[in-house]
This record gives structure tokens, C-alpha cells and sequence, in this order.
């Protein structure tokens, strides 16, 4: 009889009292009877009883106790042993996390959590992690990594984001570093001055807004006969960008801003009536890293108490 990877009937280790395999077990399979339990342990010192461990511990590996399902999992002593569910953030090769969002735990299904991340930047290779918590104290960080890569430009404001096709569209930008030169009486060069630490981006946008006239074929509202479809469509879109809101701003080149957009945008026409661009000025306000800006910005719900030092 073979099992568990040992023979008990001709092998050399077959009267052994403390029988051991080599090969890993990645395989379980039941059938042909009634079972009360199905458990799994990589405890060494585990002693072949007719009771169970009272609980889950560090070492289970897996606890079917077929009780109306086949579930092994340990959500029920994770629910015993967690508070609430952090979920982080940070550049792949930065140390410092960003807390995204945090969820309070008090039933099974609270460990679901989908949180659609606007902060990364195009081509940009994200850590998350996923982290329990239990009395102020944090328990093993469960982490994945990912990477985005997209073609058009973003305007995103809370779960609102409109885009364009970065061949339709294009942003210029300015650094703003304050500064004055002073021409002294006795030198022949001036001297530079700068009295501040201001250091920000600002920017002029321009797109082609256009909603799709048939979504199953991506056919765009271009022509005459869909004039008020479009109209209304960057109608909606100027409206967007003049609501005084804090945005964030997306190009596929990897940039990413905290904007906010300057007074009256314009809408012209090209070479035809329906060749239209809206563009707008905007000002950087804030840091995309920084959980403090975020937040008083209205980007993140997370409350201070939760902030990554």
C-alpha cells in the first residue's frame, strides 16, 4: 500500500516508525466514502489523532470540514484575527507604500475589495499589497505586481474619466520655478534670486471629443447627422472641466498631474464645421505620491490615522 509517498509493504523504510517522502503532495483526491474532515498541516510534530486542532493556525495548509460546502479556505479565522483591510500602493523599487484605501472587516464578505487605482501613470510598474490588520498591528503583506500601458489622454475626476486619442490631441507644459535676477551698481553680472520653493508644472490641452455613434462597430458621431449627439457630448465635457474640481491628468508618455483647470476653456472648429477641439489651461496643485495632497484634494478617502510614514 502506498501512501503519502511511502510504501509500507516492501520498502526498505517499510516497518519505520516515523515513515517520510521526498516528493511534494500537490494533489488530494476523495471519494468512494463519507468524510467528516479533510486536513492539511505542514507542522512537523502533527500526531496522527482522532481529533482535530481546535483552530486554524500558521501551519494549516488547508480545513475542509465539508459543512454544506467543499471550501478549505481559513476566511472564517482571518475574520477572527482581522479589523480591517489595507490596501497599498508604491513604484516598483521605492520603498515607501501609499495607502489607497482601507476597509473595516466584520463579516466574510467584507474581504472582497475592488478599488480602480487612477493614480498610475502610463507604462509605470506598480506593488500592491494587500494587508490584514488586528489591533493597531499589521499582519503579512500579500503583494502583486502591475503594469499599465494606454494610448489616450485622461481628464479623471472622482469615478468620472473622459479621454481622447493622443493623435487627436496633445498637451504642452511650462515648469514654473519663481525667480529674479537684481543688476548690482558694482558688478558686472546679476545676481539670482529665489525666495521661494515653488517648483510646478502648468499646461495648455487640446482634443477631439467625439461619442460613438455605434458602440459595436466604434463608429464615431462625426458626421452631420449626429450634430446634436456631438454638441451635447462636449457640451457634458466643458461642463466637466469648468465644475472648479481638482483633476487628474493622464498622457500614455508616462506623465501624470494633480491639475486644476484654469478659467474659460475654448471650443473651435478646424478645417470643417464638425472638425471641433476643445482645449483648456491648467495648473499643477498637487503631488500624485504624496497621501496628504490626495486627500485634502479630494482625491482619497483615507483618513490621516491611516497614512504611510
Amino acid at each position: 500500500m502506498f501512501l503519502c509517498g511511502s510504501s509500507f509493504a516492501g520498502g526498505d523504510l517499510a516497518c519505520a516508525l516515523t515513515p517520510t517522502g521526498i516528493e511534494n503532495i500537490n494533489y488530494v483526491e476523495l471519494k468512494n466514502g463519507i468524510y467528516n474532515d479533510l486536513y492539511l498541516t505542514k507542522s512537523g510534530d502533527f500526531e496522527l489523532t482522532g481529533r482535530f486542532p481546535d483552530e486554524w493556525d500558521f501551519d494549516t495548509l488547508l480545513w475542509a470540514k465539508f459543512n454544506g460546502s467543499t471550501n478549505a479556505g481559513n476566511v472564517d479565522w482571518n475574520l477572527d484575527n482581522t479589523s480591517h483591510i489595507i490596501l497599498k500602493s508604491r513604484t516598483q523599487g521605492s520603498f515607501r507604500w501609499k495607502t489607497l484605501a482601507v476597509k473595516e472587516v466584520n463579516q466574510i464578505h467584507d474581504f472582497k475589495i475592488n478599488y480602480p487605482d487612477y493614480f498610475t501613470a502610463s507604462g509605470q510598474a506598480v506593488e500592491y499589497a494587500i494587508v490584514p490588520l488586528l489591533n493597531g498591528l499589521e499582519g503579512t503583506y500579500a503583494t502583486t505586481r502591475a503594469a499599465a500601458k494606454f494610448t489616450e489622454m485622461f481628464l479623471i475626476e472622482g469615478d468620472v474619466v473622459w479621454g481622447t486619442e493622443i493623435t487627436d490631441g496633445y498637451c504642452d507644459t511650462t515648469r514654473n520655478v519663481p525667480s529674479s535676477t537684481v543688476e548690482l551698481l558694482n558688478s558686472r553680472y546679476p545676481v539670482f534670486i529665489r525666495n521661494t520653493m515653488a517648483n510646478y508644472d502648468t499646461g495648455t490641452c487640446k482634443g477631439s471629443f467625439l461619442p460613438f455613434a455605434n458602440e459595436d462597430t466604434c463608429e464615431l458621431a462625426y458626421g452631420e447627422e449626429y450634430d446634436y449627439l456631438r454638441i451635447d457630448y462636449q457640451r457634458k465635457f466643458m461642463d466637466f472641466i469648468s465644475d472648479g474640481i481638482p483633476k487628474i491628468l493622464k498622457l500614455p508618455d508616462g506623465r501624470l498631474w494633480l491639475v486644476q483647470i484654469a478659467p474659460s476653456p475654448s471650443d473651435t472648429a478646424g478645417q470643417s464645421y464638425n472638425d471641433r477641439e476643445i482645449s483648456w489651461s491648467w495648473t499643477e496643485v498637487g503631488s500624485v505620491d504624496s497621501e496628504e495632497d490626495l486627500y485634502y484634494l479630494g482625491f482619497s478617502e483615507v483618513d490621516p490615522e491611516w497614512w504611510c510614514e
